[in-house]
């Protein structure tokens, strides 16, 4: 037990923060972008919130340090913003260089899985794979609107995913 406090001493609390907020940002860039892993995202942005938890969580274990919920928030918010700056750029690349939609393979199975449902939905769900599946160019300016946008969205839910394993650890402390 006391090597392994005085290791974790030794460690780099710089260096493991960079290193958890890459982590954070890889997952997010995980979910956003191979294909089927992006339905993790169609619950609630299940994916981002992962990415957020589990920045957070290295961070604070590797660290043994405490973290308010407002800091947690914001160092969280930060891998939000890393991977979707990730996502964006990825997402660019993979448009404009492969055409290639990241996504849509799940969109197309959930369409799929729609047009059972009923018969009168069957026009509609034709006419959305359709759209789906037609070619699209994304102009420099489109870009940053959609990095935008990521930022926006992203942050905020992988700060929410870091404030959930705050309160799972402090509930976890409490019990043990």
């Amino acid at each position: 037990m006391i090597f392994l406090t005085r290791c974790l001493a030794k460690v780099n609390c710089s260096e493991e923060k960079k290193r958890a907020l890459g982590i954070g940002a890889l997952i997010i860039l995980v979910t956003t972008t191979f294909p089927y892993l992006t339905l993790i995202n169609a619950l609630f942005f299940l994916g981002i919130m992962i990415g957020g938890a589990a920045a957070a969580y290295y961070y604070i274990v590797m660290c043994q340090i405490r973290l308010t919920l407002s800091d947690v928030f914001m160092f969280s918010s930060l891998a939000g913003v890393a991977g979707s700056v990730l996502s964006a750029f990825s997402g660019y690349l993979l448009i404009t260089v492969f055409d290639y939609r990241p996504g849509i393979e799940g969109l197309m199975l959930l369409s799929e899985w729609m047009k059972g449902t009923s018969p009168e939905q069957d026009a509609f769900v034709k006419q959305i794979q359709e759209i789906l599946q037609a070619p699209v160019d994304m102009t420099f300016t489109e870009f940053l609107i959609s990095l935008a946008l990521t930022v926006f969205i992203y942050a905020p839910v992988a700060g929410i995913g870091g404030v959930i394993t705050v309160w799972r650890l402090k509930r976890q402390a409490g019990k043990g």
